[in-house]
């Protein structure tokens, strides 16, 4: 028992020690000004506060350090940091546990604390999907969902039950990438959808009832229900103001969720034949809601614009799409991140630059033809994440179905050798059925883009007697 006591005596120790080495480097970044955006400093600092035990100093910091590792790009640094905090909590009793946390310890916390470790596992969710982890991402929500239904405190009236929205946002999300299984019927997903939309009604903010409207908005499209979906755009139509909630939504969410719901949009108006609505949706996305938009926030540019892009280019406007392109989301990114810099998008961006060029153009000369042809023949060019093939496919086409163009409109060109021509379109029927093939787990755009697309394929075919 001696031994206990004197583990137990040295442990607190240690727990003093770090937090007195802490609160001197605190005080020391505080008076230095360069210090303030110094990334390694705050990340030694938050190692003691995690070290000392204080739960709600460590988590502050390590979400405040994580948001801002997570914009750089630097997202494998910021799981890292949110699953030190979540191992800080964790012990070795014996026990039932809920989201990896023994339930001895969440009936203790205290609503502060249980509103912080929601944020932790939430922003643990978001990192992962960045990285395209779906189900790594799922498991994160899923915990932070477990932990909620059961910790007692919850249930208090100072819980601040706005917190647990982006749980909701997050497993919609992930079951987008495909990683969570349903039923044909979705049900899982309708269910996920009512719960959100109830509880954001009942808390009478824009920022989250506007998120669960666009969520409700996505689920009414993937089950066909076009009319219903754009009905459901017009009430976030009037609540919906980008000037005052853009920057809370990206924060609670990650990108501005409600401002994509016109961009999905694009589509239910394709889907019902309503061309000119779905162009001038498109003007509208680009003249009042992307200007309006964080230009650093590239993920969430791209996803604004990427059925616009989609859209445009389907109607004469390649050359316009690929500078619209550049101009939001390349340029943007090289200036605030560097050509070393990623995000979970930019696989795409080669190949949709390469599309819009040749397109666009025409029978014209290509400049930069031989290195187009060096990517199309390359087979790895075509290996992409199966979450960021089906994700980004809930939003126009999946992704290989634009990797596919560029082989065939290759193909189309006189000047590339027969033998290379007929290798070229091969690769392309190959590539978009399986996009076609993916596109089953996406909305209905992707399917019907696909199967035109292989009807243009098959056409070249039979011209090049493939």
């Amino acid at each position: 028992w001696k031994t206990s006591i004197l583990s137990v005596m040295l442990a607190s120790r240690k727990e003093e020690m770090h937090e007195q080495i802490a609160t001197v480097l605190e005080r020391e970044i505080v008076e230095e000004t360069e210090s303030k955006d110094d990334l390694e400093k705050q990340i030694t600092v938050f190692k003691h506060w995690n070290l000392s035990g204080n739960f709600i100093k460590a988590a502050e910091l390590a979400l405040q350090i994580g948001g801002q590792l997570m914009i750089l790009g630097l997202n494998s640094q910021a799981d890292l940091l949110f699953t030190d905090v979540i191992t800080s909590l964790k012990n070795e009793q014996e026990g039932v546990t809920h989201g990896g946390i023994c339930s001895s310890v969440l009936d203790a916390v205290e609503p502060p604390e249980l509103e912080l470790l929601l944020k932790v596992y939430i922003g643990k969710g978001k990192a992962l999907c960045n990285l395209a982890k779906g189900k790594a991402g799922a498991e994160a929500y899923q915990s932070a969902l477990d932990i909620l239904h059961y910790t007692p405190c919850a249930f208090e009236q100072e819980f601040d039950r706005s917190v647990c929205f982006p749980i909701f946002s997050g497993l919609f999300i992930v079951l987008k990438m495909g990683v969570i299984e349903q039923n044909e019927g979705g049900s899982y997903e309708v269910e996920l959808c009512k719960q959100f939309v109830e509880q954001a009604r009942l808390n009478n903010d824009p920022v989250h009832y506007g998120r669960a409207l666009a969520m409700q908005g996505e689920t009414l499209a993937r089950h066909g229900k076009f009319e219903e979906a754009l009905d459901n755009l017009e009430t976030i139509k009037s609540i919906y103001d980008i000037e005052t909630q853009h920057v809370a939504i990206c924060k609670a969410y990650g990108s501005d969720r409600v401002g994509q719901a016109f961009s999905h949009s694009v589509n239910w108006n394709h889907a019902l034949g309503r061309t000119d609505a779905a162009l001038a949706t498109c003007k509208y996305i680009v003249e009042e809601i992307v200007p309006m938009s964080d230009p650093k926030n590239v993920h969430n540019t791209f996803c604004l614009i990427y059925s616009v892009i989609v859209t445009m280019k389907e109607h004469d406007k390649a050359l316009e799409a690929r500078d619209l392109f550049i101009a939001a989301v390349v340029d943007p990114f090289e200036e605030h991140f560097g050509s070393g810099g990623s995000t979970v998008t930019k696989p795409m961006w080669k190949p949709i630059l390469m599309v819009l060029d040749m397109q666009g153009n025409g029978s014209k000369e290509i400049e930069h033809i031989e290195e187009y042809l060096e990517w199309a023949l390359d087979e790895s060019s075509y290996e992409l994440k199966s979450a960021i093939e089906i994700g980004m496919g809930n939003y126009s086409a999946t992704p290989l179905a634009m990797f596919a163009e560029v082989p065939y409109y290759l193909a189309r060109r006189e000047e590339v050798e027969l033998k290379k021509r007929k290798q070229l379109i091969q690769t392309a029927r190959a590539q978009m059925e399986k996009s076609l093939e993916n596109a089953q787990k996406c909305i209905p755009y992707a399917k019907s883009y696909a199967r035109e697309k292989l009807v243009a394929i098959g056409a070249l075919s039979t011209e090049l007697g493939v």
